[in-house]
Order: C-alpha cells, then sequence, then structure tokens
C-alpha cells in the first residue's frame, strides 16, 4: 500500500462520515422546573462552580451530573434568598455558560449552552413554600401534594476529555492498558494533560515532555527524519500512538502534530511486557481525542516571534439524536520562520475520527491523520575543543536550497465490545505510509584551522511502511478471595523501507563568516541503498492480582518473534530473534493515599533499521530495570505525587559511531540509575502546579572500544522543571491569570567519545490569560500569551551526537499570541 493509497483513505474518512453519517441534529432541552414545585432558603456565597454544587446537593438532596472538563475553574455566583431548586440552579449557573438537561428518568446534567428560561411564577409554588427533600425537613402548603423530586446527586463523570480542565491525571492506561488507578500501579508513568500543553503553548511533543522527570531532548532540529526524538532514563524513547508503535524513522519523520493530541502518557522503564520491541528506558504513548456525544468547536490562531503562525481548529459532536454515531476532525495548519538564518517551513495537517456505539456495549472508532510538510534541513552547530564553536546561534552553516520534504498517512480502526461486566474485548488495526524527500549539504567535521567546515551534499528518497493489529482480551475473576484482573493478546505487524540516495562532496564553510552559494551545486543520480521488510509476532498475558485491598501484584511475560530481510547491491541478507520479556511488580498501601512499590522489568530490541542492511553479527539488546518508590494520592485529583529510585543495565548495546552518525556500533553495555520525583497539585481551584526533579547517571558499563565510565550523550545528570497558574476568580480580575515556571537542564556530554559538551541552563517561561465565557451567543473566549526564554538565555537543546553537528541552539526570547474561541 502506497502513501497515495492512505492518503485517499483519510480523505474517504472524511467523506464517509458525511455521506453516511449526515449532518449534526439540534438536541432537545428537557427541564425539571414542573416537578420541583416548591422553595426553600438558600444561602451559597459565591465560590468555584463545583463547591457551589455540592452545597446545592447538601441542601436539597437533589444530584447534579456533570463532566469534570465543563465545571472546572468555573465560578458561580452563588444563590441566595427563598427560591425554587430551578431557580437556585439557575442563579448558580448565571453568566458561567453552562445550562442542563433531563432525561426521562428525572436525570440532570450540566451541559455547556444557554440556561433555559424559568416558568412563568403561577406555574410554580410561592416562594415562601419550603421543600421537601431527602435530608432536608420541610412543611406544604395544605391541600397541596409532595412532590417527587429526581434523586440525583453532585457526581463527576469523568472522561478522557477532562484532561482539558487539570494538570492532574489519576488514571492511566498505558503502563497496564486497563483501567487502574496510577497508585496502584507499580511502575513510574508521567502524564501530560491537555490542559498543561494550552496553559504553556506547547507546539512541539519536546515542549509538552519538559513536565516529566527523567525525560530528555534528543534531536530537535528542524527539517530532519525523527524531529521529535527524546530520552528516557538514558535511553531512545519509544513513541507509540493509542497503544500502536510510531516509531522514529519507521512510522514517523516529522514533529507529531500536537493538535489532536489529548495527552501523553510516559511509562518508564522497560516496556516490552505488552508493546513489544523497545529501549529499556520507557515508552512515549500519545492518546489522541476522541468523538464526544456532547457539540463541541473551536477556533484557534497562534501568531509569535520570528514570522510564526499557527492556525487550529477542533470540531465534534453527535450526528444522529440517538448519538450513537459521533466524529471528531482537528486539523492545523503552520507557516513559520526560525531565528535561525535561512531557516523555514509550512505544514499541513488534518486528523479525522468517527465513533459507531450501536449499543452501550460496544465501540467502533475509525481515526486517521495526514501531514504534509516542507521544511529548511538545519544541521545545527559544530564543536571545537570541548565546546560548542562561539558562534552566533542565528548562523546557519548550509546552503540556501537547503529543504526536506515530509508526507505521512495513517488509519486505524478499533473496535471495543464489553460481555458483561468481567469481560470485554478489544481490537485494534493500523496502517502507516511515509515519505521523505531530501536534498541538503551535510556537515562534516571543523578541519584544524578551527574554522573551515566540510560538507557533504545528499540528495534522498527515503519511503516507509507498517501494518499493525493488536487484539486484547481483559477480564475479571477470583480464585477464593483473590482478585484477579487478567489481560491477555496476540500483535502481529509488517514493516517495509527503502532508501533511494546520492552523495557527493560540497565546498566548504567558514563558520566565523560563511558565504553562500559559492559552489556549483552537482547533478546527482539517486541509486537504490537498500530495500528491507520485516515481521513481528507478539503473544502477551498480564495478571493483576488483588492479595488484599492494600495489596496488589502485577506479574506478566510477553514472547517476540521478528524476522528481517534486506536487499541491496551487497545481496540479501535475513535474521531471525526471539525474545522474552517478563514484569513482576508489587504495590503495598498502608494508608489508602500512600502507596509503595517495586518492579523488576525486562526490555527486548532487535537491531532493526528500515534503512540499513540486515547484519547477523549485532544481536539484539536487552535492558532490566529494577526500581522501587512511592506514590501519593493525598488528595484525590487535586494532590499526586511519585518518588522513583532505579537501575537499568542494558547489554548488547548500538551507540552512533563517531565518525559518521548515520551508522552505528555495538559497544557493550550500558547502565543507567537515577532519582526522579514528579508532583502535580491543583491546590485551589484556581491554583495549579507541576514540578519536577531527576538525577539521572548514564554511563557505558562494558566496551572494548568506547571508555568504561563515559557518559551517555545528551543526557544530564541533573534536570528538573517548574511550571504554575493561578487564574482570578472573583472581583476586577476575574477572568484573567498568570503563569510562570522554570526548566534546568544540566550540562551534559555531545558524543559518546565525552570529546566536548553542551552547558547546562535555565530557561525561564511566563504566560498571561484571558477566559471569558459566553463573550457572544454560546461562545467563550481564551486569549493568551505565552512568552518562552524570558531572561534571553543562550542554550542548546539537543545535537546529533557528532562534532559536526554538535548542538541545536534553543530559540532566544519568544512571544506568543493567541486567541481561541470555542462554541458549544
Amino acid at each position: 500500500m502506497r502513501l497515495g493509497t492512505i492518503r485517499m483513505m483519510v480523505a474517504g474518512v472524511l467523506v464517509i462520515g458525511y455521506v453516511a453519517f449526515g449532518s449534526t441534529p439540534v438536541q432537545s432541552q428537557d427541564s425539571f422546573q414542573q416537578e420541583t414545585s416548591a422553595s426553600m432558603t438558600f444561602d451559597i456565597p459565591a465560590q468555584p462552580l463545583i463547591n457551589a454544587l455540592i452545597a446545592f446537593s447538601a441542601q436539597t438532596g437533589m444530584q447534579v451530573l456533570y463532566e469534570g472538563a465543563i465545571a472546572q475553574d468555573v465560578w458561580s455566583p452563588g444563590a441566595t434568598g427563598t427560591l425554587l431548586p430551578a431557580e437556585a440552579l439557575h442563579s448558580l449557573l448565571r453568566n458561567t455558560g453552562l445550562s442542563y438537561r433531563t432525561t426521562p428518568n428525572g436525570t440532570v446534567t450540566l451541559e455547556r449552552g444557554s440556561l433555559p428560561p424559568l416558568p412563568p411564577a403561577s406555574s410554580v409554588a410561592p416562594p415562601e413554600q419550603p421543600f421537601a427533600s431527602q435530608g432536608a425537613s420541610a412543611q406544604m402548603q395544605p391541600g397541596r401534594k409532595p412532590v417527587k423530586v429526581p434523586e440525583i446527586v453532585v457526581k463527576d463523570i469523568r472522561e478522557r476529555d477532562d484532561d482539558a480542565a487539570s494538570y492532574v491525571a489519576e488514571e492511566s492506561s498505558t503502563a497496564t492498558r486497563t483501567d487502574t488507578p496510577m497508585i496502584q500501579v507499580p511502575q513510574s508513568v508521567g502524564v501530560v494533560t491537555r490542559r498543561l500543553m494550552d496553559d504553556q503553548k506547547a507546539i512541539r511533543v519536546e515542549q509538552a515532555l519538559r513536565n516529566v522527570s527523567g525525560v530528555a531532548i534528543g534531536y530537535s532540529a528542524q527539517g530532519r527524519a525523527a524531529n521529535d526524538t527524546m530520552f528516557c532514563r538514558g535511553f531512545p524513547c519509544a513513541f507509540f500512538k493509542n497503544n500502536l508503535r510510531n516509531d522514529d524513522f519507521q512510522q514517523s519523520f516529522a514533529f507529531r502534530d500536537i493538535a489532536n493530541m489529548q495527552r501523553l502518557e510516559v511509562l518508564k522503564g522497560p516496556a516490552s511486557v505488552l508493546y513489544g520491541r523497545s529501549e529499556p528506558g520507557g515508552i512515549i504513548n500519545i492518546l489522541t481525542k476522541q468523538p464526544l456525544a456532547d457539540r463541541y468547536a473551536s477556533i484557534e490562531q497562534i501568531v509569535g516571534s520570528y514570522d510564526f503562525y499557527r492556525t487550529m481548529v477542533d470540531a465534534t459532536g453527535p450526528l444522529d439524536e440517538k448519538k450513537t454515531l459521533l466524529y471528531r476532525i482537528n486539523g492545523a495548519y503552520e507557516n513559520t520562520g526560525s531565528f535561525r538564518d535561512f531557516v523555514h517551513g509550512q505544514r499541513y495537517f488534518i486528523a479525522p475520527a468517527f465513533a459507531w456505539k450501536p449499543s452501550s456495549n460496544t465501540t467502533v472508532t475509525i481515526e486517521s491523520e495526514y501531514i504534509r510538510d516542507r521544511l529548511s534541513s538545519d544541521g545545527g552547530l559544530p564543536a571545537i575543543g570541548r565546546n560548542i564553536a562561539p558562534i552566533p546561534r542565528t548562523r546557519f552553516l548550509g546552503e540556501p536550497f537547503d529543504s526536506t520534504g515530509v508526507e505521512e498517512a495513517r488509519v486505524s480502526l478499533r473496535v471495543a465490545h464489553r460481555f458483561n461486566d468481567n469481560w470485554q474485548i478489544e481490537s485494534q488495526f493500523r496502517a502507516d505510509e511515509s515519505t521523505i524527500i531530501g536534498h541538503f549539504t551535510n556537515p562534516g567535521s571543523v578541519q584544524a584551522d578551527n574554522q573551515t567546515l566540510t560538507r557533504l551534499l545528499f540528495d534522498q528518497l527515503a519511503d516507509t511502511s507498517s501494518y499493525y493489529w493488536r487484539n486484547d482480551v481483559i477480564g475479571k475473576a477470583t480464585t477464593g478471595s483473590i482478585k484477579h484482573n487478567v489481560l491477555t493478546g496476540v500483535e502481529i505487524g509488517r514493516q517495509s523501507g527503502s532508501l533511494d540516495i546520492a552523495t557527493a562532496p560540497f565546498g566548504t564553510i567558514n563558520i566565523y563568516n560563511p558565504i553562500y552559494n559559492q559552489t556549483l551545486v552537482p547533478s546527482l543520480t539517486k541509486a537504490r541503498l537498500v530495500r528491507t521488510f520485516a515481521n513481528a509476532v507478539g503473544v502477551y498475558i498480564q495478571d493483576q492480582v488483588e492479595v488484599f485491598p492494600n495489596f496488589h501484584v502485577l506479574a506478566g511475560a510477553r514472547g517476540d518473534y521478528f524476522y528481517q530481510h534486506s536487499m541491496s547491491a551487497n545481496g540479501d541478507t535475513k535474521a531471525e530473534n526471539v525474545g522474552f520479556s517478563p514484569r513482576i511488580g508489587v504495590t503495598y498501601q498502608p494508608i489508602q493515599p500512600v502507596a509503595f512499590y517495586a518492579n523488576v522489568t525486562r526490555s527486548f530490541q532487535p537491531t532493526f533499521g528500515p534503512f540499513a542492511a540486515v547484519n547477523n553479527l549485532y544481536i539484539p539488546t536487552t535492558g532490566t530495570q529494577f526500581e522501587a518508590g512511592m506514590k501519593a494520592d493525598i488528595v484525590p485529583g487535586r494532590l499526586t505525587s511519585t518518588l522513583a529510585v532505579y537501575r537499568i543495565l542494558k547489554k548488547n548495546v548500538l551507540a552512533t559511531d563517531p565518525s559518521n552518525f548515520l551508522f552505528q556500533i555495538q559497544t557493550g553495555a550500558q547502565r543507567s540509575q537515577g532519582i526522579e520525583y514528579d508532583l502535580t497539585a491543583q491546590l485551589t481551584p484556581a491554583w495549579k502546579v507541576i514540578a519536577t526533579y531527576a538525577y539521572t547517571d548514564a554511563r557505558v558499563a562494558a566496551d572494548t572500544v568506547i571508555a568504561v565510565g563515559n557518559r551517555l550523550p545528551l543526557i544530564a545528570r541533573h534536570t528538573g522543571s517548574f511550571w504554575t497558574t493561578y487564574d482570578f476568580q472573583g472581583g476586577m480580575l476575574s477572568g484573567f491569570g498568570v503563569g510562570a515556571g522554570l526548566y534546568l537542564v544540566g550540562e551534559r556530554a555531545g558524543d559518546i567519545n565525552n570529546t566536548f559538551e553542551l552547558p547546562g541552563y535555565v530557561r525561564t517561561d511566563a504566560a498571561l490569560y484571558y477566559r471569558k465565557q459566553d463573550v457572544f451567543s454560546h461562545t467563550n473566549l481564551v486569549a493568551q500569551l505565552n512568552i518562552q526564554n524570558l531572561l534571553d538565555q543562550n542554550y542548546y537543546s539537543g545535537g546529533f551526537q557528532t562534532r559536526g553537528a554538535s548542538a541545536f541552539a534553543g530559540a532566544p526570547l519568544t512571544f506568543y499570541g493567541s486567541v481561541k474561541l470555542e462554541f458549544n
């Protein structure tokens, strides 16, 4: 299947959704005003809406359902006086942009929208009549019958979209692929919610992942393959999207677009037990925005420094009256310059998704994405001696014609069915196609005069495809007093790739006084370097055992078979690898909000690259982790923290060849050990905080070429972050908010030989917000100014681990202004 075929499938998803499902119906608005005809005295002062609803429920005995995403951070004007319950609820929701609806069984649910009109006074009881309700004394007017009031409690309906309201995540599915409270998971997990991404105005994935301890930036140069390369606990992170792999260089060449991301979940340590081949440091699982039953749409325009322009749209809702057919469409257009000379880019992104719910137990979801990038190719800055060359961070050392084009398309189908309260199945299939075309100069090395940089000219065409199908069975059972939550499944996949390339020496450039367009560009003819394919099969089982209510055991194992075949001018080569990846962990909660945990887990990673000939001399790398820690959920949903101590030993390691970054060498063993701490807090409805710290000691442990004890490249010993926001809830500043943060990164080795270093830095960010509900009818406004690198720190975010492309300069003082309109 070629890229054009999947691109047509993405378009087909949009067409089928429109033709088959039709247009969005108008939701009817029920009311309970006629059913609540007795009044009572209310004295609920202005306060956060959630607290006001709790007070309302306590006084009336009524239950009100709401989604946390719409009630979070909303200020209620309160309700005072002798009022009917309907009148009190109206008062509590006044100027909040929220309404309510009822169902035939009397359930009251809050939703976005305008409040319905109150009934005429003649149709309700006089104000002086008290209200007979559960838990409250009442005296009825003589001759009147008591009115039965629907019994509904204030309840927060938690859905994945609640990430739009909070920094705190109470559950994560990545670690176990089951709905397990994070405090019961015996492994460290970091979560970046959508609200945090929006508050920080994260444009790239690496900007969002600064909020997770132990995660470091790898390659962040524009216009190169694998732009989002990150390190987890000292080793490359593997990327997944909705639990299926989304590997750098294989399924993804471009920056992953953040427009349709709902949250990022980082599972730290080996994850092969459920996800197959991967590095031992951890995985990053991208969970995408899903179709919702309530209508919502938004459009956001971002304008930033260095000619940055980005437009994002998001629309979701039902396609039929019964809300069995749902849709969601996210899109983005980006056009940007750069603080770097000659560097610019343009992007188109669209991600339609449709869900069909034929019953309350079955959901069928189709998702797709299409990305088209046109970018300048930037190789960064070289090293001289043990430091980065002392040249301006704006200095570009390629040629103005350096460019890269990327197209990616993917389509997935997910079917989930629940047989009963105990057993369910999920089947998911995804097809990915990616193509990258590049014509650019690549830095070589600085000559002995410390000013002349050699360069090579590259002309390349790379194409990859992958198809993965995962099937899970999840069930609950008991053996005596012991409870089991079992997951078992099978995953099969096929990947292929080809690389056509041509290279030639290109003119040198003076790094202190560059002159461009001085060398005649030779005509290059690309030739097929290699074509590869690989087949993968994995079978796994996991059991979460509740031995006692406060003592849980997690045990699992996975077996993998991986076959590789490559075809090149040197002939065909093949390799077969088999791996076994176990995990066992325990969690003990001496008291409900505190848990101690420990785990031992293992990773498996064959030496596979879609653009390299198979080499039977390479054996799979394996990594074993020992981890222990403590988790605290002191105030559920409001204050959580994790402290982890770990040690990872990775054997049969591949590392970048210092003499040529296109090749790798197998160095023997590497180990990483450290301490991590993450804290996330919603201290008040107005005040949010997220803070992290990591000490990471990652070194070469055994080798015949690289010096034992050398630090692993781009891994700082000390990293940390702190971000906080405060939203003013009342008074003249109501609707305004402020935010500020610090990001600390220590000095890092630049390459595996430790021949140069990237200096440490502290970056300061700030933000201003203005949020106004119902600025127009059914329209909310969010205006925002984000300032990154407030103190204009000169720093380097990452590098290519070679002396010629040693560092990528971080952006100077940068402003992002944005205006977002939300429609409901």
